[in-house]
Formats: C-alpha cells, structure tokens, sequence
C-alpha cells in the first residue's frame, strides 16, 4: 500500500473555487450522480502525472476521463500571473483532489494506492490489454456527482515546419467533468470548507444543463461564469491529524 500522491497537497495553494464554466456520442451537460469503478494514476513520456477516472453513469454505461494532476515538473499548481507569490492549484488537480473528498472524506494525498491489473487500452495494440497501475482502493464504489459537460473544441493537427499544434477547422466532441459535488448533501468542495448551504448546484444547472461549452477559437461565446458566493478561505487538517471532510472515517 502507498500514498502516491502523498506530496500533492493544497497546502500553500490558493484556495480553489466554485466557477460556472462555460469518435463517440457525449452525454449531454448536466450533474450525474456516478459510482467510483476505479481510479488509478498514470503518467505521461512528458513527465506529468495523471489519474484515470472510471464511473458508472446512471444507466449503467461507463465514463472514463484522464485528467492531469501535475505538469512536467511535478508540480500540482501554476504561479498566478498578476501575484507570482501565490500558487493556484491546476485545475485538474482540484478535479481529482474534490472526487476524494466527495467520495471518502479524505484529499488525494491521504488516498491509499495499491498495484492492481486492469484491462487498459493499449494504442499501438490497437486493444486493451492487461496492465499493471496503481489504484485508489478507498474509492472503489463510492458514490459522488459530476457535473459534466458536452465540449466542443477544435481537432488539431501538429505543423511540420514549426512544431505547434494547430486548428484544423474541423470539431470534436468530448465530455468534461467541470465540478464535483458530494452526491448526499449536493455541496461542492468549497462550500463543504466554508459551511456554506448547497446553492453552487442548481445554480450551474440552470445556467449549463444542455449546454455545449464551446472551447473552438472561432466560438465568439464561452460558458465561462463567475464564482457563487464568497470564495472560502483555505484551511486543512493540522500535520499528522487525518480528519474528513464530511464527517466520516475510513
């Protein structure tokens, strides 16, 4: 058993916030309520480290999202621009970090990782093949509610002579998870922190269920909003004290 990520914390982090964003059918946006398959870490030739979430959807079908934790360096944040004295936690960080929470009480540094074999999709076999990955096993099965989004960006094509990726005028359709919610109470992660009531859920409902976020450079409109409600202020368990979010122990 490990802590993987047991370096990754949001100590020193700004605090994260409630934001209203803006080869397969995507489901459309709105907040499901999931369950945990698996979650297990991966990382890139780049040197960047990721998890791959696994959720059973509501009728039954399965969601499968890599997102990224760290960029090359390691790091699970980037330096605010205006104030490069603060670190902003990635935003993909915040995603995987608010699944632990929402799902076990607890951050993903405090998340016990055991080696497991899972069928996993090999591109140069062309198939899934057994391989071995490290897993969350404290949540497997748990329930927790996604807010996902039907996106829609620009296919890219890498540029020979400059070495950049760059839109090919064409569009493709993926899905996002944009927010996580604890599925009983219907808080996210910030409002839990800051004792706050659950407002931030139907309010991205009313302003994104069925919508498109459009990511394409050519979109004039985003579905980008503003945060609700106060931001909390950031705070955590002392060293050495493992207490949940919500309440509960392992």
């Amino acid at each position: 058993m490990s802590n993987l990520f047991g370096n990754l914390t949001t100590t020193g982090l700004e605090e994260s916030e409630d934001r209203l964003g803006g080869g397969f059918k995507p489901v459309p946006t709105d907040i499901y309520n999931v369950k945990i398959k698996v979650l297990y870490a991966g990382q890139a030739e780049s040197g960047a480290r990721n998890c791959t979430v696994v959720a059973i959807m509501p009728d039954g079908k399965e969601y499968r999202e890599t997102i990224y934790i760290t960029n090359k360096k390691g790091e699970n944040f980037f330096l605010n621009k205006e104030d490069n004295t603060k670190k902003v936690p990635l935003p993909g960080f915040t995603t995987i970090d608010d699944i632990c929470l929402a799902a076990t009480g607890f951050p993903l540094a405090e998340q016990t990782f055991e080696e497991k074999i899972l069928k996993i999709y090999d591109f140069e076999q062309k198939k899934e093949v057994p391989t071995k990955v490290m897993v969350a096993v404290e949540l497997c099965d748990k329930e927790v509610s996604l807010a996902i989004q039907h996106v829609l960006e620009d296919k890219t094509k890498k540029n020979d002579q400059t070495g950049d990726y760059e839109p090919t005028g064409e569009t493709r359709e993926i899905n996002q998870i944009a927010k996580v919610f604890h599925t009983e109470s219907k808080v996210t992660m910030a409002e839990a922190r800051a004792g706050q009531d659950p407002t931030f859920w139907d309010t991205w409902v009313e302003r994104n269920k069925n919508q498109p976020y459009d990511k394409r450079k050519a979109a004039k409109n985003g579905s980008a909003g503003k945060p609700a409600g106060k931001p909390p202020t950031a705070g955590g368990a002392p060293a050495g004290e493992r207490k949940s979010l919500f309440g509960k122990g392992k």
